[in-house]
């Protein structure tokens, strides 16, 4: 960092908690934002980056990705999808914006402070729109709303700057709810003016952050499981698709046959009153007889759309020279061609499912989805967490987000 005077600048402003925020200019003469540490100093960009950083070239790494989304055509967004590791990050670069925001408001800088807000509005619906998961976009929905509020008294105090009483007015009544504002028949700036800065006195929000580990229940008594998620409380009566997804839950990120899931309900259906298993749901499949195609039309489609936008994503990231988007395309896409591979044989010839293992896979994933939507009735944001985390099929698994795992108690 090079402020012109450095050294004599620090010794003439001491380290006062109510009073360490200033502009200041830098020795190429631009213009900063200076807060003065107990022991020292810390910069801010007033323009793009708060950390003057360029992501692969760019102003920021919202500008990056906006890049990537541009040459695609409309028809096409659908396919185009942020993954959790961009999402994170993204995440990451709004802290600073909006870290950069709260000393602006300091400084009363409103015409940046509606910048800024405006900003990371844009990058909320953005992430919302193309987030590969769901819950990435639910990350926002308690922090949009505070912004929208900075946002609206940014404005509204540039409308006064500007002499523009009725339209501040308007806004604050409108997006603000103020309380007891000034009389439209007596226009007072000054009172207008202060009613929407203590709007803001109580503190603006921190930014999200992500969401790590997080104790979570599912607990079986007796003919009830009582389920906790994120402080939501529900309890529903056993079935045998809650036990299922109890199973899965205990072994996060493990493949299950059909079979191992009703084996497991088999051993425990003693133990759950008034919980019984029928002659389907009881065997343990050998894979005795004709049954199905183990792919059917659809699924083959599905794979083979997946493994173009693999291909495109492999390509795109190799010209990023990005190599572990790079790796995680590829993994995936071993893993299609293994997956089809055990599914057709010589010739692109079918191979065939048990008949058990059909009727096996298609009762357990009938109560799995029963399951799942109960508990999305009783607490949405764990019935979308476990619709995009449980893979049902003939082999059943639960992969939460990498970056934000469940810690589960049974």
């Amino acid at each position: 960092m090079k402020i012109l005077g450095f050294q004599k600048f620090l010794e003439g402003w001491p380290y006062e908690p109510e009073n360490n925020i200033r502009f200041a200019f830098a020795a190429d003469g631009r213009e900063v934002i200076l807060v003065r540490l107990p022991m020292g100093l810390e910069q801010f960009e007033l323009e793009d980056r708060p950390d003057g950083r360029r992501i692969h070239g760019m102003k920021s790494l919202f500008d990056f990705h906006l890049a990537r989304l541009n040459p695609i055509p409309a028809s096409e967004l659908d396919g185009w999808h942020l993954s959790a590791e961009a999402c994170a990050e993204l995440l990451t670069e709004a802290g600073l914006y909006h870290q950069r925001l709260r000393l602006l408001v300091r400084l009363k800088d409103w015409t940046r402070v509606e910048r800024d807000t405006a900003r990371n509005l844009r990058l909320i619906d953005f992430i919302k729109t193309h987030a590969q998961y769901q819950e990435d976009g639910e990350q926002f929905d308690e922090w949009g709303p505070e912004l929208s509020r900075i946002n609206a008294v940014a404005r509204a105090m540039v409308l006064l700057e500007q002499c523009q009483y009725g339209e501040a007015l308007h806004l604050a009544r409108a997006a603000m709810g103020l309380k007891n504002p000034p009389a439209e028949t007596a226009p007072d700036c000054g009172k207008l003016s202060a009613a929407l800065q203590e709007s803001l006195r109580d503190g603006l929000p921190h930014h999200p952050e992500l969401r790590t580990q997080e104790e979570s229940l599912f607990l079986r008594h007796a003919d009830y499981w009582t389920i906790r998620h994120r402080g939501h409380t529900t309890c529903l009566k056993a079935t045998r698709g809650l036990h299922c997804l109890a199973f899965l839950l205990r072994h996060a990120g493990r493949e299950f046959h059909v079979s191992e899931l009703l084996a497991s309900l088999m051993d425990t259906h003693a133990a759950m009153p008034g919980v019984t298993a029928n002659a389907s749901e009881g065997l343990v499949v050998a894979g005795l007889y004709d049954g199905c195609p183990r792919l059917d039309a659809q699924a083959k489609t599905e794979y083979k759309q997946r493994l173009n936008e693999l291909r495109e994503e492999l390509h795109e990231a190799e010209q990023f020279n990005d190599g572990v988007r790079a790796a995680k395309a590829q993994e995936e896409m071993n893993a299609i061609a293994e997956h089809f591979a055990a599914a057709i044989g010589r010739g692109g010839r079918d191979r065939k499912t048990s008949s058990e293992a059909e009727r096996a896979r298609c009762a357990v994933t009938k109560r799995i989805k029963q399951a799942i939507q109960r508990i999305a009735e009783a607490i949405p944001d764990l019935g979308s967490h476990l619709a995009s985390s449980i893979k049902t099929g003939y082999f059943c698994s639960y992969n939460p987000h990498p970056d934000r795992p469940v810690a589960w108690k049974f």
